[in-house]
């Protein structure tokens, strides 16, 4: 995982971002966690807010928002995969809650098509299968259909773990969206 640097960021053509969650710290919690002083940004109508942005190994981008008005913080990804962000984030899993189903669907599905020609992969959200053999020698699926990039990170994760099984990761033939 690494930090990183908003103003550069913001410089580098848009990324899409994806309001997931509300997380219940207060800013001073999450400058301690960080480690650095936030970037500070004025938001139209809400005032100066406290940003912090993180990109996993596996290429997950994660962005938090605390705005100087109110308690807690919202979090952003730049996939609209709440499972992927809770594994990475499982530390403050307890204190993210999740925006009620449908509250930005109409905006994610704007944002996913402004930003399919440059990132295709949000296209299939629900594509890929994580697979595992048993000792048995038996497939079978893990989880529920997902992006190719949580399914990656989920097979790293899995194949760091002591007990040694074959993952793999398979594109389904129909897609959900």
């Amino acid at each position: 995982m690494k930090l990183l640097e908003i103003k550069s960021e913001m410089e580098k053509p848009p990324r899409p971002w994806f309001q997931l969650f509300r997380l219940s710290i207060d800013r001073g919690a999450a400058k301690e966690w960080f480690g650095c002083k936030p970037f500070v940004e004025f938001v139209d109508g809400l005032g100066n807010a406290d940003i912090w942005a993180l990109e996993f190994d596996c290429g997950l981008r994660v962005g938090f928002e605390f705005l100087h008005f109110q308690t807690g913080g919202s979090v952003r990804a730049s996939e609209p995969n709440a499972s992927h962000v809770q594994r990475h984030l499982r530390h403050w899993q307890a204190k993210m809650e999740p925006y009620p189903i449908g509250t930005f669907t109409d905006l994610d599905k704007a944002t996913i098509q402004h930003y399919a020609d440059r990132y295709a992969e949000l296209l299939e959200p629900h594509s890929y299968q994580l697979w595992r053999m048993g000792d048995d020698g038996n497939e079978m699926a893990i989880g529920e259909p997902t992006s190719f990039l949580d399914a990656r990170c989920w097979q790293h994760e899995l194949e760091s773990r002591k007990h040694k099984q074959i993952y793999w990761i398979s594109q389904n033939a129909i897609s959900e969206d």
